[in-house]
């Protein structure tokens, strides 16, 4: 066991100790927001066949190559074509025929010239503008072309993926397990949310802020347990939830504390890669993973300070969880950003720094950092003002406004400063 590592090679550790867990097959309606285990290929062309654009008129482009607003052109209407109909016939010179949005292009037209640039009677319009052949017609396989890959395994399934699996005919999709996650919190002092307080006594938020994170992630939470501070306790609940769980998070008791049994228990029972990390919150983590039955469950032991859980979850859980979806990006993307205050950091340990990140057209790089408040790791309030973690170098130990950060998104601005 390492006693002390970067968060880098925290980071590293984890992920080579995280399997890919195995894929299944869903109905597409259930496959929002999960991760696609295999690459998808067109059977078909998408559209199947040339299709209008817009409501309009399909023509022969020469037919209109003389009009004008002062030599108007007037076609009779040969047929209607709606959305879901075929043609009835081919087009012949000199006549059009009215369609619909998304209706298939009768035979003999190349163009469709839109319903508002036209004056229409009940069986003829009439034409004021030339058209190029092709105008306002979606091609065949303009979109996806038959044996084209437009989605790729390890990519989210958000809404448009959603829908272009639908658009292709995937009532099946084939998708990466959700990991099962088990949380335990420790802590004689922390009660349900529903409890009145008593003197000495705190809401259990942690529970809640960890499954909200893992769903978040993709995974599902299969159990939350709360022990108090003895170490049986706690060996037991994770006995108990180990076959139940592809990972197992704990907050609290990993400390330097009297009655830290995640500390003295884990071990015991699991393989410890290290413990404690040179960060800034977040430093005292145990990873550990624990080998039965042909099975690898990493376990997180988290601190107990609300900001601490948030911001090591971010570094070390979520990429994991990502990993085991084989998903192809397991890292937050990161931008440089100007920061507006000063800030002052502790040598030797990398800080994540709670801060505000929005575009700025005025600052060097386009994004402008505001700290969100105090950064105190028991500061659960702060990170509902923040949507980054400012990463300041160990050898960092002071920034003045103006200087440049590397930030990591945690969610995109819906505000501006």
């Amino acid at each position: 066991m390492r006693h002390m590592v970067s968060p880098e090679e925290a980071s590293d550790l984890v992920l080579e100790q995280i399997p890919f867990l195995p894929a299944q097959t869903v109905a597409h309606c259930d496959a929002l927001n999960r991760t696609l285990a295999r690459d998808i290929e067109s059977t078909f062309d998408v559209p199947p066949w040339d299709n209008s654009a817009m409501d309009g008129y399909g023509v022969l482009s020469r037919d209109l190559a003389e009009a004008s607003l002062t030599t108007p052109i007037t076609l009779p209407v040969a047929q209607t074509v709606a959305a879901g109909a075929l043609s009835q016939s081919e087009i012949r010179p000199g006549t059009c025929a009215r369609i619909m949005t998304g209706a298939p292009i009768p035979p003999g037209v190349d163009a469709v010239v839109m319903r508002e640039e036209t004056s229409e009677s009940s069986d003829s319009v009439q034409f004021t503008t030339t058209v190029a052949a092709g105008q306002n017609i979606r091609r065949r396989g303009s979109d996806i072309a038959r044996g084209e890959v437009p989605l790729r395994a390890g990519r989210l399934i958000r809404a448009a993926e959603w829908g272009l699996l639908a658009s292709l005919g995937q009532a099946q999709v084939e998708v990466a397990a959700q990991p099962r996650v088990a949380i335990i919190t420790t802590g004689a002092e922390l009660v349900d949310v529903g409890s009145t307080l008593q003197d000495g006594q705190i809401h259990d938020s942690n529970s809640w802020t960890l499954a909200g994170l893992s769903q978040s992630s993709g995974a599902s939470v299969v159990a939350i347990r709360h022990v108090g501070d003895d170490p049986q306790e706690f060996e037991c609940a994770v006995q108990e939830l180990l076959p139940q769980c592809d990972a197992l998070l704990s907050s609290g008791g990993v400390s330097m504390g009297d009655f830290d049994p995640v500390r003295d228990v884990l071990p015991r029972i699991a393989q410890v890669h290290f413990w404690k990390i040179a960060m800034k919150p977040g430093k005292p983590v145990m990873f550990a993973t624990h080998h039965s039955t042909g099975r690898t469950v990493p376990i997180w032991g988290l601190p107990g300070n609300p900001v601490s859980v948030m911001v090591a979850w971010e570094q070390f859980v979520r990429p994991a969880l990502l990993k085991m979806q084989n998903r192809r990006a397991v890292k937050r993307l990161e931008v440089r950003a100007i920061i507006d205050g000063a800030h002052r950091s502790p040598q030797g340990k990398v800080e994540f720094v709670r801060a505000l990140v929005v575009p700025d057209a005025q600052a060097a790089t386009g994004w402008t950092a505001r700290l969100a408040g105090d950064q105190s790791s028991g500061r659960l309030s702060s990170m509902t003002h923040a949507n980054a973690l400012l990463v300041v170098p160990a050898e960092e130990t002071l920034l003045t406004a103006g200087d440049q950060v590397v930030a990591q998104m945690t969610e995109w601005p819906e505000t501006t400063i």
